[in-house]
């Protein structure tokens, strides 16, 4: 088988917060910082940002490659969404310092929004999407003796992007995404040490959605892949979902096991953001878009669509650009879902403008989230690490 990088540093503020009871560790504390930004690709001069970037990290080397920008201009003044072949490798030298080279292989074609895995045998790229739409190519990244590997993989049974993906031992599961019809309830597994068999179709998600965030955690009585929030459209707007599902492999049956809500305040939706399993019974998210300013540039596009005036529709199309070239940035906050109780707790704040449409994943311990977009067609070059800092117990659980 097969950005310009945006100088918008909103000040660094850290919270400390108390974890849920049952979990043994006090306090919870994330300092955030830049370790790296990504360069401009061989030949050119401006790193514009990548969105949706296949990344992971491989024997100690941290890849970012493909993702999409708008390179000269905003979608909303005729910009053209830009998809992207180049991949980066981050590698740290002998006395700790990290290093960019570019790879001269290039991924299979331009691409982003995949969703990735790392892995020990390299990182798994599944579907994304090029210009021209959704793809259900899988392939596997890795690095051998300093060269760059692509294996291809079994393609998803439909083409797919803006998918979630979490493993449980040698078990990929993928789930949700866009397929060219809209959000879907696609629920798919690859055994790894079966690969050539394909991905087996499991029971559909309890409700269609895309960019949620996706991760395997343990319930107190096995490994399940929990599935937060996420978005889809069936009418004018879209709706921002605040559901938290679980699937149990063991049943293979899907169940209600929270909601995106703090105590004492209401339930909101979430799209977009990152997340991963930290500890023996907790999620991690961070950021995300919750959906004020998407859901008016909807009704504002579909009223425009509507009228006949074009003195009318001029005055909505300003409009909307107003509130996007207002935006005040997405989600900065950062939750804690304990898997035991149910309970959503506000943990902190990621630095500076939250990064969405991006990856999450562990490298030396320390949480990385590498480029996504900061602002409504802008992207960011930046490859942001947070260190976290609580008690001992919490550095043994630590996952």
């Amino acid at each position: 088988m097969k950005v310009v990088g945006w100088g918008m540093i909103a000040g660094l503020l850290l919270l400390a917060c108390k974890y849920p009871r049952n979990l043994k560790s006090k306090i919870l504390k994330i300092n955030w910082d830049t370790l790296a930004v990504i360069p401009p690709a061989a030949g050119t001069d401006v790193q514009y940002g990548l969105a949706g970037p296949v990344s992971g990290v491989f024997r100690d080397v941290l890849f970012v490659g493909g993702g999409s920008n708008f390179e000269d201009a905003m979608p909303w003044e005729g910009g053209e969404k830009r998809y992207h072949d180049d991949i980066y490798l981050l590698k740290r030298d002998k006395n700790d310092e990290v290093h960019w080279t570019q790879s001269e292989r290039k991924l299979p074609f331009p691409m982003a929004y995949s969703a990735c895995l790392s892995i020990p045998e390299g990182i798994v790229s599944m579907g994304g999407e090029s210009g021209q739409g959704p793809v259900p190519n899988v392939f596997l990244l890795s690095v051998d003796d300093d060269s760059l590997r692509i294996e291809d993989w079994p393609d998803l049974p439909v083409p797919l992007t803006s998918a979630g993906a979490a493993r449980i031992e040698s078990t990929i599961y993928l789930a949700g995404g866009l397929t060219f019809s809209g959000a879907t309830r696609n629920f798919f597994a690859m055994d790894l040490e079966r690969p050539e068999a394909g991905w087996q179709v499991l029971p559909d998600l309890p409700i269609a959605l895309s960019h949620a965030v996706v991760a395997a955690q343990s319930d107190g009585t096995e490994i399940c892949i929990y599935v937060l929030g996420g978005r889809n459209k069936s009418g004018i707007t879209s709706s921002f979902l605040s559901d938290i599902w679980k699937y149990s492999p063991s049943a293979k049956i899907w169940q209600k096991a929270g909601k995106l809500k703090l105590a004492r305040q209401s339930v909101f939706g979430l799209s977009a953001g990152t997340g991963l399993a930290y500890g023996d019974h907790a999620i991690l998210i961070f950021g995300g878009d919750k959906g004020a300013v998407f859901n008016e540039t909807e009704r504002l596009t579909n009223a425009a669509g509507k009228t006949k005036s074009v003195g009318k529709r001029e005055k909505l199309q300003q409009q909307k650009i107003k509130n996007l070239t207002n935006h005040p940035g997405f989600c900065r906050d950062v939750y804690l879902f304990d898997t035991l109780t149910g309970v959503l707790s506000l943990v902190g704040e990621t630095e500076g403008m939250a990064q969405v449409t991006t990856n999450a994943f562990w490298w030396n311990r320390q949480i990385i989230i590498p480029g996504g977009e900061i602002w409504p067609g802008v992207r960011t070059d930046k490859i942001s690490r947070g260190i976290i800092i609580s008690d001992k117990q919490v550095n043994e659980n630590f996952k």
